[in-house]
């Protein structure tokens, strides 16, 4: 079943064109729906490293990532939502960038803390709508698949399972400040509008699904309310037919 219910569909697209339509969040969000980045970085070798990334809209994929040239891959004919070519580019760039950042961050690591290989590590970044609140972007990063950095108010925040290794790195990422201004730009404010064009132009999609999914469970209803009526019929009829005849006060000849 498709992660949009259709409370929200219907607040969703139904919803005034006004400026402060656009960039809050719509009224009717049964739950936090967001578009987030996922990736797993296999490294095999200190010169080895397989990724698999991939974009959600919800539980819904909507993206894939080619590594080389590093360009991303719209699975759906809307999956560009509502951005220019300019913006979708611009969303490209920080992704490649962060992508190769990590990935030399986890080599140079490797390198000083002698990492046993093979290992992996994963990259979850993103945003979410919550109704009645301003949107969250997010950068959670995991290694061997325990929290290692996250992004918070413009800084980087080690995890207490990180350890040492975890506050190295934390350190290094926050000597650059331009670039945690222009990564809290894009969580904050391109993450958002990002996710609800995309919702905008999947709407067709997205409400034929959920219109699909919504006549399922009807049709399931019935067919579970069918086999209880049967189930309760068949019981009657078996424990009449079952029940002592009366006997009969007349002589028999």
């Amino acid at each position: 079943m498709l992660f949009l219910q259709l409370p929200l569909l219907l607040a969703l697209f139904v919803g005034g064109d006004n400026e402060e339509s656009k960039n809050s969040v719509p009224e009717g969000f049964q739950e936090p729906v967001s578009f987030k980045v996922i990736c797993v970085l296999s490294f095999h070798n200190s010169s080895w490293v397989q990724s698999l990334c991939s974009g959600w809209l919800g539980e819904l994929q909507t993206h894939g990532w080619k590594n080389n040239p590093g360009t991303i891959i719209y699975l759906w004919p809307w999956s560009k939502g509502n951005f220019s070519n300019e913006e979708l580019m611009e969303m490209q760039n920080f992704f490649h960038m962060s992508f190769v950042r990590f990935v030399q961050a986890f080599y140079s690591l490797a390198k000083k803390w002698q990492f046993e290989y093979p290992f992996e590590g994963q990259i979850a970044k993103g945003c979410e709508l919550h109704a009645g609140e301003a949107p969250v972007g997010f950068i959670r990063t995991a290694y061997q698949g325990s929290d290692f950095l996250s992004f918070q108010n413009k800084s980087w925040v080690s995890s207490p399972e990180g350890g040492r290794r975890a506050q190295i790195l934390r350190r290094l990422f926050n000597l650059f400040k331009g670039n945690q201004e222009t990564i809290h730009k894009l969580l904050s404010d391109t993450c958002p509008r990002f996710l609800l064009g995309l919702l905008d132009a999947g709407k067709a999609y997205l409400q034929r699904q959920d219109h699909h999914s919504f006549v399922g469970w009807i049709a399931l209803a019935v067919i579970v309310t069918l086999v209880l009526m049967a189930g309760l019929a068949f019981w009657l009829w078996k424990h009449w037919t079952h029940r002592e005849s009366p006997r009969s006060i007349l002589p028999l000849e």
